[in-house]
């Protein structure tokens, strides 16, 4: 009967082939900051310290519970026990994000359009796809809408039918932006080159929008939005503008957007929560704390994108 130590050490080793390769130890021993002598006595029946055990789950992408038991939590997707093809996939999937973190955005929000196609067969079985579309509405706080349309494009609120025009007539000269993940430092190669673009729409308003379709066929419903105060430097600076998108919602620890039922209209702060009777935002800029009545913000969306004037 195999031991437990010996199962364990059978496990190590199917995850160092599987993400490092055979001969791939020297190289999954740096990447666990082990030397290979001492993770060689891991695949030889020593169990690892707790620290080594998670840092192995985080370095393969792996349930933590299955290493340990061999037994998969509810929920989760073991790469080692996939399909080979699906395997493959997924071993892809965790080695880009470990190569390029800030694509995980765009990632969970794909993965969120798979599933919405997957509720409704007969338009992916006839091959009908949602119609492509180019421009994200940047707005005013003052023009923000006190209820969020539905994810479902069908059921969209008329000031978010801006977004799905589909031979735009620019007015003017575009505008270069820089678009990034909100961070406290931009360095260059995280910033991306982007252009915001006047449109006249069919009612004759002339709308600012983003020009960028991998975001907005990614995401449901995203719209930008100006801001004028300075709560959130050096995150963001009065005259950014943030995306967002409908059914992204807040995240505790990360930027968020909330629409207030009085002035300001719009708040730009660090999501700490929320209970039955207030929301609890941060300010960057002094560290404040601040408690507003629940019934005062209509509704909150997590921050996902920054736009900047271009340097």
């Amino acid at each position: 009967m195999t031991s437990p130590q010996s199962a364990l050490a059978q496990r190590i080793r199917e995850l160092r082939r599987r993400h490092f390769g055979p001969r791939g130890k020297a190289r999954f021993a740096e990447r666990l900051g082990l030397t290979l002598d001492q993770y060689e006595t891991f695949e030889r029946g020593v169990i690892p310290p707790a620290e080594v055990l998670v840092r192995i789950c985080e370095t393969t992408g792996e349930d933590l519970q299955w290493l340990l038991t061999g037994i998969a939590a509810r929920g989760t997707v073991v790469i080692a026990e996939a399909r080979g093809r699906h395997r493959a996939i997924l071993t892809r999937l965790a080695n880009l994000l470990e190569r390029r973190p800030t694509t995980a955005n765009a990632v969970d929000a794909f993965l969120d359009l798979l599933e919405r196609s997957a509720e409704q067969p007969g338009d992916v079985a006839a091959g009908r796809l949602p119609a492509p579309v180019q421009l994200i509405p940047v707005l005013d706080a003052a023009d923000l809408p006190t209820t969020l349309p539905p994810e479902n494009p069908s059921g969209s609120d008329a000031r978010f039918e801006l977004v799905p025009l589909r031979a735009p007539t620019p007015v003017g000269t575009p505008e270069p932006v820089a678009l990034a993940e909100p961070a406290m430092e931009y360095s260059p190669s995280a910033l991306r080159h982007a252009e915001l673009v006047h449109v006249r729409t069919a009612t004759g308003r002339t709308c600012c929008c983003l020009r960028n379709p991998g975001i907005a066929n990614c995401f449901s419903h995203p719209f930008g939005v100006r801001l004028t105060d300075d709560s959130m430097r050096p995150m963001f600076l009065p005259g950014d503008a943030v995306i967002v998108a409908v059914g992204c919602g807040p995240k505790v620890g990360r930027p968020a957007l909330c629409r207030m039922a009085d002035d300001p209209p719009a708040r730009c702060r660090i999501w700490l929560g929320e209970e039955d009777s207030a929301v609890h935002l941060g300010r960057l800029v002094d560290g404040e704390m601040e408690h507003v009545a629940r019934r005062r913000v209509l509704w909150s969306l997590e921050v996902l994108y920054r736009l900047a004037p271009a340097a």
